[in-house]
């Protein structure tokens, strides 16, 4: 099992950030940098512009009839890592259309056709992003992922959300079928992993200790899809870097593998096809913090592989 990121780090310089990225993971990712430009924060870097929304410092980052700033700078974390990436591959992530939906909604833009253009808007952009990335490493694979956190609404237990799961499942199939590579999908908690296996991402990316009665009703489901070549990003580690309990992480992951083995999965799919990631990007902490995240994340890699 190598080692990788979720996306946004707490660093305000993007040379830093790359050296970061570089010296803590065995497959570096395009680091999100909101502390060095708001507009890297992953509802505006994806959202600014979009259905008539621009760039705010109020709120969530976007305002429904406001300019978007001209000197934004969206992806300077990804143009320093593209300059130093040394290595075959990329991990690359964008925000996906239920929770771009949601914020914009709650950005004041008008409800009538806001699917369509989230939808149309967001695979535009995505395209443009795996464009960026080709022209300046045109050789590098490139390992995609959908970053949907509104999909903890489709946990078991929570109340029902403004999204309907089928409008939700088919804007997400939309964005993926359109993809120029293969996409997973990350959410940092429980859902409906069924629904999202139905969606066959080319990886599964969740935060292990936020696995609960949505993933132990579709383990068969889940199995299923691994069996066919679905990845798994474990989140093994809270993105706070306070101590964490070894022998408990070793013991959910052993159990959430024992469970998807039983169900048909190959272990080997889970074990060594597979990337261990905090729970959640880092931006949250501090940059001495997202150091000992990743340290302990390297730790924890270790026992488990061993």
């Amino acid at each position: 099992m190598r080692l990788t990121g979720v996306g946004s780090l707490p660093h305000d310089d993007a040379d830093e950030a790359a050296a970061f990225v570089s010296a803590s993971t065995d497959l570096p990712y395009l680091p999100q940098l909101p502390n060095l430009d708001p507009s890297e924060g992953m509802l505006r870097q994806w959202g600014d512009g979009l259905c008539g929304a621009g760039g705010s410092d109020d709120g969530i980052g976007l305002l429904w009839g406001e300019p978007s700033p001209t000197d934004a700078e969206p992806f300077g974390g990804a143009a320093a890592m593209l300059k130093v990436l040394d290595g075959p591959q990329i991990k690359t992530q964008f925000t996906g259309p239920v929770t771009l939906w949601l914020a914009l909604l709650a950005a004041g833009c008008p409800v009538d056709g806001l699917w369509g253009c989230v939808v149309d808007g967001l695979s535009e952009r995505f395209l443009t992003h795996v464009d960026m990335i080709r022209s300046v490493r045109p050789e590098v694979e490139i390992v995609a992922v959908m970053d949907e956190p509104a999909l903890v609404t489709f946990a078991p237990g929570r109340s029902p959300g403004p999204v309907p799961i089928e409008a939700a499942a088919d804007a997400i199939s939309q964005v993926l079928a359109g993809a120029p590579v293969p996409v997973g999908i990350h959410v940092c908690g429980d859902t409906d992993w069924r629904m999202v296996a139905g969606l066959e991402p080319a990886w599964l990316s969740w935060d292990l200790a936020g696995l609960g009665d949505g993933f132990l009703s579709a383990t068969d489901a889940i199995a299923e899809i691994v069996s066919q070549g679905t990845g798994i990003m474990w989140g093994m580690v809270s993105t706070d870097p306070s101590p964490i309990d070894v022998d408990r992480v070793r013991s959910r992951y052993g159990t959430a593998v024992t469970r998807l083995v039983l169900e048909g999965a190959p272990a080997g799919a889970l074990m060594e096809h597979a990337f261990a990631t905090p729970a959640c990007g880092l931006a949250g902490t501090t940059v001495g913090g997202a150091g000992v995240v990743m340290d302990r994340l390297r730790e924890i890699l270790e026992v488990v592989d061993g």
